[in-house]
């Protein structure tokens, strides 16, 4: 798996052979960051549901100050931390080897200025994600949640929930999901409230 922008533009990283990583696909990826390109550079970065790290390593490749990537599964997250070390980045970088559920509650003396989350598509996370994200406060006031998952199973917040969708983009039976504070969704700095097929 290649990163595709940034200093470390071209390199390589490696995964843990097998199927159980489904890497967030190289259209998604590029999207991803040509939307958030105003705010990727000197973010604070949380990936949720980690996998490879591909995503926050890219981050860290594209200006991202720092990244907080949380991983369940030991091998993998192993690989990730082998991975940030040898690009250069484990100064900036922490994995933390435990399941989301878990790890929400001991980062609320944190913000993020981004959170990525790229959970099993079939997970109970999907649907509950933005409502903890929101529930743990661990969006800066300007901060973005975005949410990987399939088109047909989009995510919804209940109305108390702090934050709200802003943008939905669809890249063929994948969808990425935008949401922000309520208080700021309007921003002209948040991807507008749509729903777009690319």
């Amino acid at each position: 798996m290649r990163i595709t922008g940034g200093e470390a533009c071209g390199r390589v990283i490696t995964a843990p052979p097998g199927l159980e990583i489904r890497p967030t696909s190289s259209k998604v990826r590029q999207a991803f960051f040509n939307i958030l390109a105003h705010k990727i550079n000197g973010c604070r970065f949380l990936d949720l549901c980690a996998g490879t790290g591909l995503m926050g390593i890219e981050a860290l490749s594209r200006g991202a100050a720092s990244l907080v990537s949380i991983e369940t599964n030991k091998v993998f997250a192993k690989q990730v931390q082998a991975n940030l070390k040898h690009l250069g980045y484990a100064g900036q970088s922490e994995v933390i080897i435990t399941d989301v559920a878990r790890a929400l509650p001991i980062l609320t003396e944190k913000s993020f200025d981004i959170i990525f989350a790229d959970p099993p598509y079939k997970d109970a996370l999907v649907k509950k994600l933005p409502e903890l994200i929101g529930k743990y406060d661990l969006l800066d006031d300007e901060g973005i949640f975005i949410l990987e998952h399939l088109k047909t199973l989009a995510p919804k917040v209940p109305g108390d929930s702090q934050l709200e969708c802003s943008s939905t983009r669809n890249y063929g039976q994948t969808s990425i999901s935008f949401f922000a504070h309520k208080s700021v969704s309007s921003n002209d700095e948040t991807p507008e409230c749509d729903s777009k097929n690319n």
